[in-house]
């Protein structure tokens, strides 16, 4: 389970498709270098919000970059897909 789908401390975080530009209080999303041993100098997303506050366990944006990455990529391949189906589509209708 993705840590921006994950529960923490009792609530369960956001799901934010893809690379996400602003959190759901509105404010706008900040990336950030971990430093916690657990994963050292992985990059992630983060709500400007929470972390001038330090907030932990709460539900604002958080979202590892490699996993926005891999999100942004499956929303271009369903959409590649589906433009594929309809050109397939309008050229059986002209033949």
């Amino acid at each position: 389970m993705s840590a921006s789908s994950s529960t923490t401390g009792g609530r369960r975080r956001v799901r934010t498709p893809g690379i996400p530009s602003k959190c759901w209080c509105g404010v706008c999303i900040t990336e950030l270098i971990s430093k916690i041993n657990q994963n050292p100098y992985c990059r992630y997303y983060r709500c400007i919000y929470a972390v001038s506050l330090r907030l932990e366990n709460d539900n604002h944006v958080f979202k590892w970059v490699d996993e926005a990455f891999t999100d942004e990529i499956q929303q271009l391949d369903n959409q590649v897909r589906m433009l594929e189906e309809e050109v397939q589509f309008l050229k059986a209708t002209i033949i």
